[in-house]
Parts: structure tokens; sequence; C-alpha cells
């Protein structure tokens, strides 16, 4: 990158409008790397260019301690090529020390919250395409990478959106099931991922049915209680034409199977229940439990967990329950 603006070079004001631009991380540009945006540095009290858009970006360390460089400014209407930028470039930002880990997370949380809006929002007549999926599948390998550093799950609490939607609880469901999976010693890698992409996906059935019965305020008749309870297997259909293996199935189509036989579709019980769906049979609980509803306030999780304990008896495998605990407390989220 050839600076517009060389450090001990006189700044040429371009603005002073501060409404006009937002900053971002400097290590969140990454060297070697192309942007369709401006970078400016915050100069005598306005914004003087540094970089232009579609430039190869070499932020080098020295360059940043001869600039002073805390942090970098785009142009508010280029905010989206930034995002797009930071959403092929984020795999490489998770794993940069460089950047504070509250910093990654919150770019976690935001730029796949948008992966998953995009997937969730309106109907899917003709299914899961080809695109989408694999947004899906590169979301879920840069949540298990993540997810393997210490402290992230920490950190990564604090963006959970507690606002119900089905795809913001979907993530957080996803990033719960992964973090739980990974803390169980006996539990083979390979299936990591593929159990991911089945939380990541376990409600995209839901997109299938009226508003008018999910955000209904109140009770649902037994005829809109039926239709809830295909949503499994509606998501089955939407990716049919996907390749999902076995635990990706299974974990997508028996999440809501109950330990003691009680749930749907199949009335399976106990450890006949693959474990990847009883791992996601907690998470799906908590995170709908800690999240506003349009027919329930939001609990805090010592509320939450205390419901599924005591008022949900039998639904899930006691054990998991347990290492839900543990997980969620060693994240000091309870």
């Amino acid at each position: 990158m050839n600076p517009v603006h060389k450090p001990g070079a006189k700044p040429s004001l371009i603005s002073q409008r501060g409404e006009d631009y937002f900053p971002i991380q400097p290590n969140t540009i990454l060297p070697g790397t192309e942007g369709m945006f401006d970078l400016y540095l915050q100069r005598a009290g306005g914004f003087v260019l540094y970089a232009r858009k579609g430039e190869i970006f070499s932020v080098e360390p020295k360059l940043k301690q001869a600039l002073d460089l805390t942090a970098f400014y785009i142009r508010v209407d280029q905010r989206f090529d930034y995002e797009s930028y930071l959403a092929r470039n984020l795999g490489a930002v998770l794993l940069n020390p460089d950047i504070p880990v509250e910093e990654r997370s919150r770019l976690f949380y935001q730029i796949s919250s948008g992966i998953m809006k995009q997937s969730f929002t309106g109907k899917l007549p003709r299914g899961l395409d080809e695109k989408t999926y694999q947004e899906l599948q590169t979301l879920v390998k840069r949540g298990l990478a993540f997810l393997s550093k210490p402290g992230t799950l920490t950190s990564l609490s604090e963006f959970l959106s507690h606002k119900y939607h089905t795809y913001t609880h979907s993530l957080n469901a996803m990033v719960l099931t992964i973090a739980m999976l990974q803390s169980l010693p006996d539990v083979d890698r390979s299936i990591l991922f593929d159990a991911g992409l089945g939380a990541a996906l376990h409600d995209i059935g839901k997109t299938e049915i009226p508003d008018a019965v999910l955000n209904k305020a109140g009770p649902l008749t037994q005829a809109e209680w039926e239709i809830v309870r295909t949503h499994p297997v509606r998501a089955l259909g939407i990716c049919a034409t996907m390749p999902l293996n076995h635990v990706t199935t299974n974990t997508i189509l028996f999440h809501h199977e109950r330990w003691d036989g009680k749930g749907y579709p199949g009335g399976m019980s106990g450890e006949a229940i693959p474990l990847t769906a009883r791992v996601l049979a907690l998470c799906d609980a908590y995170d709908a439990l800690t999240s506003e509803r349009p027919y329930a306030k939001a609990l805090n999780p010592y509320k939450a967990l205390a419901v599924m304990r005591e008022e949900m008896q039998g639904a899930f495998d006691p054990q998991l329950y347990k290492r839900l605990v543990f997980v969620l407390g060693n994240a000091r989220i309870v």
C-alpha cells in the first residue's frame, strides 16, 4: 500500500465531519489484502485519506508505531464494503492474537448473525441453495476454530442476542452446542463440525411455518402446535439437496426428543437419542428461556437452569445437564 499520507509528511485535511466516519480496529486490516473502501486517519481535528479503495493493504507494526495508530476511520457510506471485507477475511481476523478477544467476539457475532439472517429471512420454496449452504459451512468452521481458544465463550456471551429471532437463536444454539461438545472428553472431534452445522440449521424448518403461529402471543391451539412440531422434518426437506451426513441429519431431526421418551418426532428415549441431539436439546431450551419471546420474558441464566431442572423434569439427559451448568459456570455466564 502506498499511503496518501506518509509518516512525517504534513497531513492534507479531507474532512472535519466526524458523523461521516466510524472507527475500526487497525488489526482488522490484514496485510496483503484488498478492500473496496477508503481508509482515513484522524488528524488535526479532521480526517486524512490514508489509502484508497482497491489498494493492497500493508500495515506493518513499525508503520503503526510511527503513526501512533490506534484507529482507522471509514466513511459511513462504505460500511457495507468494509463488512464484506470482514466477512471474506474473518477467519484470519478471529485467529489474530493482536486483536483483543472482545473485538474478535463482536466481529464474529455481528458477521455470523448477518449470514444467519440471510439464510433464515423469508421463505425457501426451492430449498437451501448451494451458496447459502457453503456460507453456513464456513460460519461453523470459523466458530469451531474460534471456540477452541481459551476464554472465547466468556467473551462471546457478552454479544449473544437475547431478543429472540430464529436466526440469532440458531447462532446462539450453535455456539453453545460446539462449546458443550468440545468440553466432553469422550467425544470424537470429527463430529464437532457436523453437529455444529446441525445446530445452525435445526430451526430452518420454521421458515415454512406462518409467522402468525410462530409469533403468537397467547397459547397455541392443538392444530397450531401440530404445525410447529413439524419443523424438524421440514428442515430436512429444505436441506434435501445438500449433502448432509447422518450426524447433521440426526442433530436436526431429533433435537426435540426427550430423555423420558415424550418428545417428537419419534418418541425416542434415553441414550437411543443421538448424543449431538441431546446436547442441542439442552442448548436450544437454555437459549430460548434466556431470550425475550413474544409469549414470555427472558429469564436470567440461574432461573433458566432452575426451570430446566425443576419444571422440565424428564426432558434432558441428566449428565449432560450437569455438563451445561459446568460449561456456563466455567465461562462465568452463571
